[in-house]
C-alpha cells in the first residue's frame, strides 16, 4: 500500500515526540487576516527585548564527492570537519547549525565541529531552509513532486520535534530567535510563530517580495530584493517605512539578484545563479553610510538601512566587483583564478567561495584578497555564513587602478564572459583618468578578444580625449609574428579620437600605417577620414602612395572609402601634383565607376 510523503512524514515524526505534536492550522497562514494596528509586533519586540540573536558561525560548508559529503572550514581558525551522509539538496547554514536533507532524512550538525546533533526521517521532501535560536530549529520543506504546500518542523536541540505544521502556502526561510520563529510565506507575509505556545502573536505584511528570514550581526532581517530590519519601524513595513535597503538600480553583467525567489531552490550542484549574484551587508554601524539611491550619497534618509563600508558586491562567474552603495558606482574589481560559485559581505570584506573549495578574503575598500580558507578538496556547491568575523587588511604596497583592474578582468580568456565584458568596457570608458586608454589598448592586443568586445573597446577608445601618449606609443608598435606582436593596433579608433582633439601630432604614424598591409579596411577607412583633420603636407608622399596603390584596385567599400578620402587630402595639400594624380584616377578605366563617381564630387568639396 502506498502512503503519501507528506502523511508518512506527519505519522513518523508525531510518533517520535512526546510534546507538541502535529498542527495542520487554516488560521496561521490564512490571507483572512485584519491588520491589528501593530499591536502583536510590539509586543513581540517587547517580548525580545534585551534578547539578541546569538552570533552565527562563521564558517563556509561545501558539497562534495558524489553528493554524498559535507566538507567545512571554520574561518576564524581554519579547521575543518566532515560529515558523509547522502544529500539530496544544498545544505544549509542556521545560526551555530548545519542543516542537511538526503537518504529520506533531515538532520542537524554542530557548525563548529561537524557532530551530529540529531536525525529524523521527511519521507524524502525537499528541503528549502532552516532557522535556529540554540534552542530550536525550524526547518521549512516544499511538497515533493512540485505540488503546492509546505512543511515546518520545529525541533529541539536533543531532536525531539516539538512542532509539525502543514500547509497549503508556500513557506520560505526562517530565522528563530528567543522561541520564536519569523515564518516568510505568500512571498509578502512574515508570520511570527510562538513555538511553545503554538499560536501567532504578530504578522507583518510587506509591499514587496519578501521570502526569506535571518539573523546576523544582532539583528533579524527578512528580504528577498531588498532587505529589511526587524526593529521600531518594522510596523510601518506596509506603508513602505519599515528600516530597509534596496540597492541603486544600475546594469550589471547577468542581471544578477540579491536572492533567488524562494521556488529556486538551491540545486546541489551550483549553477549560473550561484555564479552570478549581487551581496549586500546591512549593519547598524552608523559610522558607514546608508544606501539611498534617491539622495546620491551623504546622510541616510528615513527608513533606509546602513550598509557597511558602503559597498555591495556582485559576482559574474571569475569576476568580483565591489560598487558604491549610496550611488552604484563600481569602486573596484578582482578577478579570480576559477569561477566563484557562493559569497557572503562582513562588516569589513566580502568573502568568495570558489569550485575549487578556496575561500577567500577581500577588502571592502579595495578588493584586495587579505587572506584564504580551503575546504580541502573541490566542491559541486558551496555556502558561506559570516556573522561576526573581521575582515581586514592594509592598503596593497603597490596600488592598482581600477583601469587596469578592469584590463585584467577583460583579459580573461572565457567566451562565457562576453556579456560582462561588455559592460567593464562601458565602464573604462567613463572613466577620466588617462590610464584607461592605455587599458583599453592593451585589451585590444590581446588576440584572443571576442569580436563583440572588440567592438565596444573600438567605440570607447574612438571616444577618448585622455591618453594621448599612450595612443601615440600604440601606433608605433607593428605587426610581428617573431617577436610576439600578434595583432596590428587599432589604428581606426585611435585616429578618431586624435581628429577628434584636433591633434595632428599623430598623422605621421596614422599616415605610415595606411601603407602597412596588414592594417584592416575598416581600420584604412576611419584612418584616412581622420587624416583629413589631421594630415598637411608632410603627409602628402605617403598618402600619394596608398591612393595610387589602390584606386585602380579597391573593391571594398571601405578601401574605397579610404581612396576618396586620400583624394580629398591630395587636393588640398598636394598641389598641381596632387591635383594630377586624382585626375588620372577619374579617367581610368580600371577605377570603379562608383569610386569615379565620389573622386568627381571632391572637387566641389575643396573647390
Amino acid at each position: 500500500m502506498k502512503i503519501a510523503k507528506s502523511l508518512l512524514l506527519a505519522m513518523t515524526l508525531t510518533a517520535c515526540t512526546a510534546c507538541g505534536g502535529a498542527l495542520n492550522r487554516a488560521d496561521l497562514f490564512s490571507s483572512d487576516w485584519s491588520a491589528d494596528r501593530a499591536q502583536g509586533v510590539d509586543a513581540v519586540r517587547s517580548r525580545l527585548a534585551g534578547t539578541k540573536p546569538s552570533p552565527g558561525t562563521d564558517i563556509a560548508i561545501g558539497v562534495a564527492g558524489n553528493g554524498d559529503k559535507i566538507v567545512a572550514v571554520l574561518l576564524d581558525s581554519g579547521e575543518k570537519w566532515t560529515y558523509a551522509h547522502p544529500l539530496d539538496a544544498r545544505p544549509a547554514i542556521a545560526g551555530q547549525v548545519v542543516v542537511g536533507s538526503g537518504g529520506g532524512e533531515v538532520f542537524a550538525l554542530d557548525a563548529r565541529t561537524g557532530k551530529k546533533l540529531w536525525a529524523r526521517p521527511t519521507g524524502g521532501l525537499p528541503l528549502i531552509g532552516a532557522g535556529d535560536d540554540g534552542q530550536y530549529t525550524v526547518i521549512t520543506f516544499g511538497r515533493s513532486g512540485g505540488a503546492r504546500g509546505s512543511t515546518l518542523l520545529a525541533v529541539e536541540r536533543d531532536g525531539d520535534v516539538r512542532r509539525q505544521i502543514e500547509t497549503d502556502k508556500e513557506v520560505g526561510v526562517p530565522a528563530v530567535v528567543g522561541g520564536l520563529a519569523f515564518i516568510p510565506w505568500g512571498r509578502q507575509y512574515v508570520s511570527v510563530f510562538d513555538i511553545v505556545a503554538a499560536d501567532e502573536p504578530a504578522r507583518i505584511l510587506f509591499r514587496e517580495q519578501v521570502s526569506r528570514a535571518w539573523t546576523q550581526g544582532g539583528s533579524v532581517y527578512f528580504g528577498e530584493n531588498s532587505v529589511y530590519r526587524f526593529d521600531e519601524r518594522i510596523k510601518d513595513a506596509s506603508l513602505q517605512k519599515a528600516s530597509h535597503v534596496m540597492l541603486p538600480p544600475r546594469e550589471l553583467p547577468g542581471s544578477p539578484v540579491l536572492m533567488p525567489p524562494i521556488e529556486e531552490r538551491p540545486k546541489l550542484v551550483a549553477t549560473a545563479r550561484d555564479r552570478v549574484r549581487t551581496y549586500v551587508r546591512p549593519t547598524n554601524n552608523v559610522q558607514t553610510t546608508a544606501a539611498n539611491p534617491g539622495k546620491g550619497g551623504g546622510a541616510p534618509e528615513e527608513g533606509w538601512l546602513v550598509v557597511a563600508n558602503s559597498r555591495y558586491y556582485a559576482t559574474y562567474f571569475r569576476i568580483i566587483m565591489g560598487f558604491d552603495a549610496s550611488r552604484g558606482g563600481l569602486s573596484w574589481v578582482y578577478t579570480h583564478p576559477t569561477e566563484v560559485i557562493a559569497g557572503a559581505a562582513g562588516e569589513d570584506g566580502f568573502l568568495i567561495c570558489d569550485e575549487q573549495g578556496k575561500v577567500v578574503f577581500l577588502s571592502a575598500n579595495q578588493g584586495d584578497p587579505l587572506g584564504e580558507r580551503d575546504l580541502g578538496e573541490p566542491v559541486k556547491s558551496c555556502v558561506v555564513q559570516v556573522d561576526a568575523l573581521a575582515v581586514r587588511g592594509g592598503r596593497p604596497a603597490r596600488p592598482v587602478s581600477l583601469a587596469d583592474e578592469l584590463a585584467e578582468a577583460l583579459r580573461v580568456p572565457d567566451p562565457e564572459l562576453a556579456t560582462g565584458k561588455r559592460l567593464l568596457v562601458r565602464e573604462i570608458a567613463s572613466l577620466e583618468d588617462e590610464v584607461a586608454t592605455k587599458a583599453l589598448i592593451d585589451v585590444m592586443n590581446d588576440p584572443a578578444i571576442s569580436p563583440f568586445v572588440a567592438a565596444d573597446v573600438r567605440t570607447a577608445l574612438a571616444g577618448r580625449r585622455k591618453g594621448g601618449r599612450y595612443m601615440l606609443a600604440a601606433l608605433e608598435r607593428r605587426y610581428d609574428y617573431l617577436h610576439n606582436v600578434l595583432k596590428p593596433p587599432p589604428v581606426g579608433p585611435i585616429a578618431q579620437s586624435f581628429a577628434a582633439m584636433n591633434d595632428a601630432s599623430a598623422a605621421p604614424l596614422l599616415s605610415s600605417h595606411m601603407l602597412d598591409p596588414v592594417t584592416p579596411d575598416q581600420d584604412l577607412q576611419e584612418t584616412a577620414a581622420a587624416l583629413t583633420t589631421l594630415a598637411g603636407p608632410a603627409e602628402v608622399p605617403t598618402l600619394k602612395q596608398f591612393f595610387v596603390l589602390n584606386y585602380a584596385s579597391a573593391t571594398t567599400a571601405p578601401v574605397k572609402a579610404a581612396v576618396v578620402s586620400t583624394g580629398q587630402i591630395l587636393l588640398k595639400h598636394g598641389g598641381k601634383d596632387g591635383r594630377a594624380l586624382v585626375d588620372r584616377a577619374i579617367a581610368s578605366k580600371l577605377t570603379a565607376p562608383d569610386l569615379r563617381a565620389k573622386l568627381k564630387e571632391l572637387y566641389e568639396v575643396v573647390r
